[in-house]
């Protein structure tokens, strides 16, 4: 029981990987948002042909992965380090399914009219909350992956998921300080916002394999759990 136990929460972070990178489909799908330019978000806008599906992308990878968080943290915490790690996901989680239900309502990237009403302060308020639980979810993710990867060190994990977690980790926060740095310089200098934004995502989606991992490998079983 304890080993399926291990594997159904593993399995189901791996799961909410998946659901996350559905930004992918925009390769194969005529969605009309420039990759290295527009927000990942602007798939979902409620004006979008596709937006419908990647929201559902969304809101099914934060209620998966709101689940795993739920169960590790009873599960498979190690010590306090990792129980904010579980926390930190879980806030992960619920900012997403948020984001999912407040969309924007147009994509300013590739929408003369949205960029207009944009700049004028003209834009709905969910565009507004959509940016606060956008904010949260990347929030619950930075902090999620220090305190996991802290872990690794606090507690001695074997040197591959170490070195596995430094390198995901990195690629994670630079593409975070990318995105954010790119959109301080919107409508000033091109900084290739959607493709940092990108980078981040993805590397997101590898972190949660990681976090799987390390349910899998050392994360001990908690007393009382199956």
């Amino acid at each position: 029981m304890t080993a399926r136990g291990r594997v159904a929460v593993a399995a189901l972070l791996i799961l909410g990987a998946v659901g996350y990178a559905s930004w992918l489909l925009e390769f194969v799908l005529d969605t009309g948002i420039d990759p290295l330019r527009g927000f990942a978000s602007e798939l979902a806008a409620a004006d979008q042909p596709y937006g419908f599906w990647f929201r559902t992308g969304d809101l099914l990878t934060g209620c998966i992965v709101a689940v795993a968080g739920v169960l590790g943290l009873s599960r498979y915490s190690q010590g306090w380090v990792t129980a904010v790690g579980w926390i930190a996901l879980i806030v992960f989680a619920f900012a997403t399914v948020a984001d999912s239900r407040l969309p924007m309502s147009c994509a300013a990237t590739n929408d003369p009219v949205c960029a207009a009403r944009e700049a004028g302060g003209h834009l709905p308020l969910t565009h507004d909350l959509h940016a606060m639980t956008s904010a949260s979810a990347s929030t619950g993710a930075v902090v999620s992956c220090l305190a996991f990867l802290l872990a690794a060190f606090r507690y001695r994990w074997p040197t591959w998921l170490k070195i596995t977690g430094v390198a995901v980790a990195t690629v994670f926060v630079g593409g975070t300080v990318w995105t954010l740095t790119a959109a301080g310089l919107r409508g000033q200098q091109d900084a290739w916002l959607g493709l940092g934004q990108r980078v981040q995502l993805l590397a997101f989606c590898g972190w949660l394999i990681f976090v799987a991992l390390s349910v899998i490998h050392v994360t001990p079983e908690r007393d009382g759990s199956t």
